[in-house]
C-alpha cells in the first residue's frame, strides 16, 4: 500500500540533485559515488515519469542492472509484479510533490527479501518536480520477527483455547461416567458398587489418556502393529455397553496414530457432553472399511429419549475434529438425525493405514474391565 507523507514535513526538501533532468546525464564526483556506494540502502534518482537517471552499488545488485552500461531504464518493470500497482501510487504521490511510501519483496538466491521504498520529491527553485529520490531499505529481518511474533501469538492463543477445552472436558467426562456408573450399577445381577465401577471407568479413561498424549506405544518397539480396532477399543471402553465397534481389521500407520486417537477422543468427548452418551440412555455405533487404500469410517449415535437438531455454530472441539481431519486431507460429513448425529469420515489413499484380515469385532470387545 502506498502512504502519502507529506503531512509528516513542514517545507518541500532541499534537491539534492539540483543538475537532474531528463535530457541531461548527471555527473558526481567519485567522492560522491562513494558515498552512495558504501550504504547497503538501495538509492535511486527516478524522473516523474519513472525512469532510472542514478543508482548506487546496492541498488544496481538489487535489481540485477549492470551499473557500467548506464541508466535510463523504467524502475517499475524492475520489480516484481505484485508491487507494481503500489510502486505505480507511490511514483503519483511523489511527482504531485508529497512524500510516499510503499512496502515490496523480491526473490534473492538467500529467500524473500523484504523491501520498505520511500519516495521524496526533489524540486526546482519554482517549486516544480524535478525528480525523484527513491530510498529502500532491506527491512527482511524485522519482517521475519514481526511474522514470528504473530505466529507465537496465534499459537498461544490456540494453546489457551484448547487448555481450556480440555478443563471443561474433563468435567463433563468424569459427570457422564458418574451417571452411566450409576446405571449400570443398579442393572440385574451386577455385583458392584457404583464407586467401582466408576473406578474402573475412570482408570479405562486414564489408559486411553496416556496411549493419546503419551504415546506410549513406542516403548512396544518400532514395528509393533497398531490396530485400529485396539485404538478405539482403548478410547470407548470407559463408556462400556454405551458404544460397540466393528469393521475390517485396518492397521495404523504409526506416524498417523496421533492424529486418529484424538479424532476419535474428540467424538466420543462431544457425544458424552452433548450427545448420545450424554446421560447414558443412547448408543454410539461405530464401523468401518478400507477399500482401494481408504479407510471409511462411520460415527452413529442415537437416542430416542432426545431430539436434536444441528447447532447454531461449531465449538471448539469441532473446530478441532475438522482441523485433525484436514491434517490427513481426510472428508467429513455431519448430518443431525432427530434421535442423533451420524459422522462420515473418510481417510484418502494409505497415508493413514493399510489393512488386514482380521474378523469384525462386536460388543462383547466393549466390556470394561
Amino acid at each position: 500500500m502506498s502512504v502519502d507523507m507529506g503531512s509528516e514535513f513542514g517545507r518541500p526538501m532541499e534537491n539534492f540533485f539540483p543538475q537532474a533532468s531528463l535530457t541531461e546525464d548527471i555527473h558526481l564526483s567519485a567522492l560522491q559515488r562513494r558515498m552512495l556506494d558504501a550504504t547497503p540502502d538501495c538509492i535511486k534518482l527516478l524522473s516523474t515519469d519513472g525512469k532510472i537517471l542514478l543508482m548506487n552499488r546496492a541498488g544496481c545488485d538489487a535489481l540485477g542492472v549492470d551499473e557500467t552500461l548506464g541508466f535510463g531504464m523504467q524502475w517499475l518493470p524492475l520489480l516484481p509484479q505484485s508491487v507494481h500497482k503500489y510502486g505505480k501510487e507511490a511514483l503519483s504521490l511523489a511527482a504531485s510533490g508529497k512524500h510516499a511510501r510503499f512496502q515490496g519483496s523480491s526473490a534473492s538466491a538467500q529467500g524473500i527479501v523484504y523491501w520498505d521504498n520511500l519516495l521524496t520529491p526533489q524540486f526546482e527553485v519554482n517549486g516544480s518536480v524535478s525528480s525523484i529520490l527513491c530510498v529502500s531499505r532491506d527491512v527482511t529481518e524485522k519482517v521475519m520477527l514481526e511474522q514470528k511474533l504473530s505466529e507465537s501469538i496465534a499459537r498461544e492463543k490456540l494453546i489457551s483455547g484448547e487448555m481450556h477445552h480440555r478443563i471443561k472436558n474433563i468435567f463433563a467426562i468424569i459427570s457422564g461416567l458418574i451417571v452411566l456408573s450409576e446405571k449400570e450399577a443398579k442393572g440385574e445381577g451386577c455385583q458392584e458398587t457404583t464407586i467401582e465401577i466408576l473406578q474402573s471407568k475412570i482408570r479405562a479413561l486414564l489408559r486411553a489418556s496416556n496411549a493419546l498424549f503419551e504415546n506410549d506405544f513406542e516403548r512396544h518397539g518400532t514395528n509393533a502393529p497398531l490396530h485400529i480396532s485396539t485404538i478405539i477399543e482403548g478410547i470407548l471402553s470407559p463408556y462400556g455397553e454405551s458404544c460397540s465397534i466393528h469393521g475390517s481389521d485396518v492397521i495404523l500407520g504409526r506416524e498417523n496414530f496421533t492424529v486418529f486417537a484424538l479424532f476419535i477422543h474428540e467424538l466420543a468427548t462431544n457425544s458424552m457432553k452433548y450427545g448420545a452418551l450424554k446421560d447414558g440412555c443412547g448408543h454410539v455405533e461405530v464401523s468401518w472399511t478400507y477399500q482401494y487404500g481408504d479407510l471409511h469410517l462411520i460415527w452413529t449415535e442415537r437416542d430416542e429419549t432426545k431430539q436434536y437438531g444441528e447447532p447454531g455454530k461449531l465449538g471448539f472441539g469441532t473446530q478441532l475434529v475438522d482441523r485433525l481431519v484436514q491434517s490427513v486431507r481426510g472428508t467429513i460429513t455431519r448430518t443431525w438425525n432427530r434421535h442423533g448425529l451420524t459422522v462420515d469420515l473418510v481417510f484418502p489413499d494409505t497415508r493413514i493405514c493399510s489393512a488386514g484380515n482380521r474378523t469384525s469385532l462386536n460388543s462383547e470387545d466393549m466390556q470394561g474391565e
